[in-house]
């Protein structure tokens, strides 16, 4: 089985809800994130045998994402792509689906990440209202414009939490937060462990950007203005320097429980790219790779104790690879809620004194969460942040709606 390197990685600064980047479409966020890890690394996007790229709000806009940012961002047409959905976990997932072909022979330079616009998610109504649909501007019947007033429409981003698991077997689940609040019952989480957790990742956000570790992995979106030059958007909206303990403590609970706005994450835009190729294609190129993917798994679990799918799923990766715990040096779990993190760390029997690798330079709670780019967004960081420590061994977590979850160990190329 061949090795899988990472020689490139890229991504957007992520754009808080209705932000900086609520006019930019899906599609032109993916295609300067394949552009700028294109650029990079200083590949020909001709050499690249397929595009892989995650989106949960796949949309009638946006249309097989991959495919149409690879279209968007000038490459030949030739070029296929392929995008894919497993919720949160979709951004890795989509890096070890390119993983898989490389490993099995079946391509040398795949590009792969993930995209995400929450601030452009459409507003809906179900097909089976296709009656009073008729043609507008030109385009054919059943494509044009609703002509009876009404009807119920459904917030894709709202509904999406809501249908990602089937009522008939698992009640109404009204929001991912419901499992947050069961990880924090069982796992005896406080709200005090929840704020303390939410202030240190806007702390070491804030830090990792004041020290310029981010700055290598951004690609600027220009934005239009009404009057005047573009603005260059190169800088993560969600940190917050005025975030504390204690102002955090005086937000109220959302469902009566520990989680409030202030610890859990948020609605965001964004995109990110890694390129992906075996180490023979590396060497035969004369490209020093990042790090190499040593192994990744899946799980899944009762979608109201969601949470419990990354304990699994690191469990299986970590086997796969031969490797501890304990030996990784740096540890990534994606912040959808403290509570989720607290109670996840707690499950893999992570001990406080041990934090100090965990999600180092903040995550979903500060950074922001666009779903999709998500796992990508944080491979891009950590794999910098290794080199930056020369640290060995990272490791990715993710859980994700649905009850699903994702892990991949990552090493980095010395």
């Amino acid at each position: 089985m061949k090795d899988v390197v990472i020689v490139g990685a890229v991504r957007t600064s992520v754009g808080r809800f209705m932000g900086s980047l609520k006019d930019v479409p899906a599609y032109d966020l993916a295609a300067l994130a394949l552009n700028g890890v294109a650029k990079k690394t200083g590949i020909d996007p001709q050499m690249v045998e397929d595009v892989i790229m995650g989106q949960s709000y796949q949309n009638g806009e946006y249309v097989n994402i991959a495919r149409m940012g690879l279209l968007t961002a000038g490459w030949p047409e030739q070029i296929p792509g392929i995008t894919i959905d497993r919720r949160c976990c979709s951004g890795l997932d989509a890096v070890c689906n390119g993983a898989m072909k490389i490993q099995s022979n079946n391509a040398d330079i795949v590009v792969a990440g993930g995209v995400e616009s929450m601030s452009t998610g459409e507003f809906y109504l179900t097909g089976d209202v296709k009656w009073g649909v008729g043609g507008k501007k030109g385009m054919p019947l059943g494509h044009g414009s609703l002509a009876t007033w009404g009807l119920p429409f459904y917030d894709r981003i709202q509904r999406a939490r809501v249908m990602s698991q089937p009522e008939s077997r698992y009640g109404v689940l009204p929001s991912m937060m419901a499992w947050a609040e069961t990880a924090a019952k069982e796992e005896k989480i406080s709200r005090q462990e929840c704020d303390d957790w939410a202030a240190q990742s806007h702390a070491k956000a804030l830090a990792a950007w004041e020290a310029g570790f981010f700055t290598d992995e951004i690609i600027p979106v220009s934005i239009p203005q009404r009057k005047g030059e573009p603005v260059l958007f190169c800088r993560d909206e969600g940190p917050r320097a005025d975030s504390s303990v204690e102002k955090l403590a005086r937000l109220k609970p959302i469902m009566g429980g520990v989680c409030t706005a202030g610890n859990s994450s948020s609605e965001n835009d964004g995109a990110a790219a890694v390129v992906l190729m075996s180490g023979d294609k590396a060497k035969d190129l004369g490209i020093s790779p990042m790090a190499k993917i040593i192994s990744f798994a899946v799980a899944g679990a009762d979608p109201r104790k969601a949470y419990e799918t990354v304990p699994r799923a690191v469990s299986r990766a970590l086997d796969r690879a031969g490797l501890s715990l304990e030996q990784m040096d740096l540890i990534e779990i994606q912040e959808a809620f403290a509570a989720q993190v607290l109670a996840d760390l707690k499950q893999m029997r992570v001990r406080p004194r041990n934090f100090d690798r965990v999600n180092v330079n903040g995550s979903g709670i500060s950074i922001g969460h666009p779903i999709a780019c998500t796992g990508t967004r944080v491979l891009v960081s950590m794999v910098h942040e290794m080199q930056r420590r020369d640290a060995r061994y990272g490791l990715e977590c993710i859980c994700g709606g649905g009850g699903l979850g994702i892990a991949a160990v990552i090493e980095q190329v010395r």
